[in-house]
C-alpha cells in the first residue's frame, strides 16, 4: 500500500520568481508539509536580452546576468521565508536555463523529487487558447508524478479521482494504474481525503459487435481488476465505480458529480518512433478538466541529465 511516506522530496517548478500568487510553491510547501517531504522551489531563469552569444557576450552582460539569476534567487528566498514558516525548511535553486522543460525534468532527477507541483501557463488569444507549448514539454518530459495545480487553495479533505485503464492492458493490472492509485491513496491520507477509483467502459463499435454475455464478461473481468487495484491500495469496493462512456466527457462529468479536486491519470504512451507522447485522452483533459491534475507516468521513464 502507497503512504505518504512514498514522497520524501516535492519541487516547485517556479514559472515566475516574482510574480504573485506564486501557485506551485505554495501548493508544494503545503504538500511537503502534509506529507512530512522535504521541499525545493526551482526556477529555470532565462532572459533573451542577456544571453549575448558566442560573438555578443561582454564582461559587463555576463555580470547583469549575474544580477538577474540573484534577483530571482532573492525573491524566491523571501516566498520561502514567508510561507515555508519554522517548522520546514525550503530549499531553492535558481539555474540559467533557456530549455525550460528539460531544465525542469533534469531539476527533478538531480533532487530527487518524487513529486513536481507546476503552475499551468496558460496561452490566450484570439485563435489559440489553453496550455502552452511549455506546459506540454513538462507534463512530456517530467521523469515524476507531475501536480498540476490551478489555484492555491488549500486542500480540506479533497476528493480524489483515480482515473485508471486496466482492460487496456491485458489480463494483467500495469504498474502504471498501480502506480496511479497508490499516489492518490497517498495524497488522500495526507490530506483526510478520499480517493474513487473509477475506469470507463465503452462500447464497441457495432462492426465490432459482441454478444451481451460476452461484453457482461468483460465487464466483470474489468470491475474485478479495478478492485484489485483499490484493495492494493488499502481502499474499499465502495471506492471504485464503472462508468459508461467516451473516457472525456465521462471522466469531466465524473469530475463534476464528484465535485472532484484533484484528477490522478496517467500521461505517457511510446509512439511509432518510441519517442514519448501524451496520450489522446490526457491531452484533452489536461486542456478541459477544472480541477488539478496529477499526472503519472510508467514506471522506469527518465530523462538522462546532462
Amino acid at each position: 500500500m502507497a503512504t505518504r511516506k512514498s514522497v520524501r522530496t516535492v519541487l516547485a517548478a517556479v514559472a515566475d520568481a516574482a510574480a504573485s500568487g506564486q501557485v506551485a510553491a505554495r501548493k508544494a510547501i503545503e504538500l511537503a508539509w502534509l506529507l512530512g517531504a522535504d521541499v525545493v522551489l526551482y526556477h529555470a531563469c532565462y532572459e533573451s536580452s542577456l544571453a549575448g552569444g558566442a560573438f555578443f557576450d561582454s564582461a559587463q552582460m555576463a555580470a547583469a546576468r549575474r544580477e538577474h539569476l540573484s534577483r530571482a534567487t532573492r525573491s524566491l528566498k523571501n516566498l520561502a521565508a514567508s510561507i515555508g514558516g519554522r517548522e520546514l525548511e525550503v530549499r531553492v535553486l535558481v539555474e540559467w536555463q533557456r530549455a525550460i522543460p528539460e531544465a525542469v525534468a533534469r531539476a527533478a532527477t538531480r533532487e530527487g523529487a518524487d513529486l513536481v507541483v507546476a503552475e499551468p501557463r496558460y496561452r490566450s488569444g484570439p485563435r489559440r487558447r489553453g496550455l502552452s507549448r511549455i506546459d506540454w514539454e513538462v507534463a512530456r518530459l517530467c521523469p515524476v508524478p507531475l501536480l498540476l495545480a490551478r489555484s492555491t487553495a488549500p486542500y480540506s479533505k479533497p476528493r480524489i479521482l483515480a482515473a485508471v485503464d486496466p482492460g487496456g492492458h491485458g489480463l494483467r493490472v500495469s504498474s502504471l494504474d498501480v502506480g496511479i492509485v497508490g499516489i492518490a491513496a497517498a495524497m488522500a491520507e495526507a490530506t483526510d481525503g478520499s480517493v474513487r477509483v473509477v475506469h470507463c467502459v465503452r462500447d464497441p463499435p457495432l462492426a465490432l459487435a459482441m454478444r451481451p454475455a460476452a461484453l457482461r464478461r468483460e465487464r466483470q473481468r474489468v470491475q474485478a481488476m479495478v478492485r484489485h487495484l483499490a484493495r492494493g491500495a488499502g481502499l474499499a469496493q465502495r471506492d471504485t465505480r464503472i462508468l459508461d462512456g467516451a473516457p472525456v466527457a465521462t471522466l469531466l462529468d465524473a469530475v463534476s458529480e464528484e465535485d472532484a479536486d484533484i484528477l490522478v491519470m496517467g500521461t505517457v504512451v511510446r509512439g511509432p518512433l518510441r519517442q514519448l507522447l501524451i496520450g489522446s485522452t490526457t491531452e484533452q483533459l489536461m486542456h478541459a478538466a477544472p480541477c488539478d491534475l496529477l499526472l503519472v507516468k510508467p514506471e522506469g521513464i527518465r530523462i538522462r541529465s546532462r
